[in-house]
């Protein structure tokens, strides 16, 4: 029941967003509107949800092992990673701030262990500053790391 309130969920989504995008001037491939991409991604997602809405739908329900109890205070620990994170941007700018949050969610959640969090954290980090900051151009907080980083890019 689950999966199939999820999948008439994001279906509905998908046709407001849809929606919202076909109204928006599409323009052609050379020279493309402010609604070409909305309109691809409408359409891609309608395609995507139709799928997982038809399997749903159609599939019968598998009897799996009772999940494990939720624990709040995950989520509290969790929400105030998300809640501080603001004001570590500010003081350790972003690659320091982003890593020791990123890396705190990863241990709170258990996920690989601790070495392997760490070694995430710090490529999912590295990778995060590399395309939006050197590649697209997107100004973050910058300090002392990153100054480094975009030294060496030259």
């Amino acid at each position: 029941m689950k999966h199939k309130l999820t999948a008439v969920s994001l279906f509905c989504f998908t046709i407001l967003y849809l929606i919202g995008g076909w109204e928006l001037k599409l323009g052609t491939l050379r020279k493309p509107g402010p609604g070409l991409f909305p309109r691809r991604v409408g359409i891609g997602l309608l395609v995507s949800t139709g799928i997982y809405l038809w399997q749903a739908l159609t599939k019968e329900a598998e009897s799996k092992p009772t999940p494990e109890p939720a624990r709040p205070w995950i989520v509290a620990l969790l929400a105030g990673a998300i809640l501080v994170y603001p004001l570590l941007l500010y003081y350790l700018n972003f690659i320091l701030a982003t890593f020791a949050v990123v890396y705190f969610m990863l241990i709170v959640l258990r996920f690989k262990g601790p070495l392997w969090d760490l070694v995430i954290a710090l490529g999912l980090v590295i990778i995060s500053f590399l395309v939006f900051a050197i590649g697209l151009g997107v100004s973050l907080s910058v300090g002392p790391i990153e100054e480094i980083l975009f030294q060496l890019r030259g």
